[in-house]
């Protein structure tokens, strides 16, 4: 059990701000437990945004969808460290900038920097975030469903999604902390992952699940293929731009 005690934390404490214990165990063990709470870290996120919501609506029944979406959009880059946005910027001035070539798409990826297309890049995600949010929430009214699949089942789908890309495609760095998780992840994860979301977005969603989960799966699948085309493989710059593309498209798909 200490293995799996010691995974939660680790992906915790990996993909969000929230403050955990002093990590005493990171071998490989509990590397490829940490796998499994990756969805787990999504619902965690997902559940403090509904809680959000419901204490401004609480307090004020009438509150303004904008101001509501925008705390939501903001407790949602603050609880994951804007490392998902940090990794937007990185790829879209690497895919840019680096004119279809392998060696100069990474060489730009490395470089802190930031450019006009990083910068482009992350304030239309975050737009188009608040503007799905805000129509999920005016649409919520009549249909709650929605509002758990928008807020929750979307993050757990995104952060399986990085379990899917990892486990199909190669890392294409030697070195740093997605190098030592990469060999952990597995397609028998992925499959496993992939029916207990699809239980939850059935019982959420309902008849909008199935839609759901096909344009998920596209959208790994379109992704890997570019990633492996133009890189050879995912960085981590990669797989968090992968999570904010998931969860953009994902919501507009389900605000429309």
């Amino acid at each position: 059990m200490s293995t799996y005690y010691w995974g939660f934390w680790f992906a915790l404490t990996f993909l969000s701000r929230v403050p955990g214990p002093y990590l005493k165990r990171l071998d490989q063990e509990v590397q490829q437990a940490a796998m499994w709470f990756y969805p787990v870290v999504g619902a965690i996120l997902g559940l403090l945004l509904v809680t959000l919501v419901t204490l401004c609506f609480y307090y004020n029944p009438q509150a303004s969808v904008f101001l509501v979406a925008a705390l939501v959009l903001a407790l949602w880059v603050y609880f994951t460290g804007a490392m998902h946005l940090d990794g937007v910027a990185d790829t879209a001035d690497a895919w840019v900038g680096g004119l279809g070539d392998h060696t100069r798409t990474l060489e730009i990826m490395k470089d802190p920097r930031v450019g006009a297309m990083a910068v482009a890049a992350m304030l239309v995600v975050l737009l188009v975030k608040f503007a799905a949010i805000s129509a999920l929430l005016v649409q919520a009214q009549a249909d709650i469903g929605l509002l758990l699949g928008g807020l929750v089942l979307i993050p757990m789908l995104a952060r399986a999604g990085i379990i899917g890309l990892m486990a199909t495609s190669a890392y294409v760095r030697p070195q740093g902390m997605v190098s030592t998780t990469q060999s952990a992840a597995t397609k028998s994860k992925v499959t496993v992952m992939g029916i207990v979301l699809a239980v939850l977005g059935i019982w959420m969603l309902q008849g909008k699940a199935l839609m759901l989960l096909l344009l998920w799966i596209t959208l790994l699948v379109a992704y890997r293929a570019a990633l492996n085309k133009r890189l050879g493989g995912y960085t981590g710059d990669t797989l968090g731009a992968g999570v904010e593309f998931q969860e953009t498209v994902l919501l507009v798909a389900l605000a429309l």
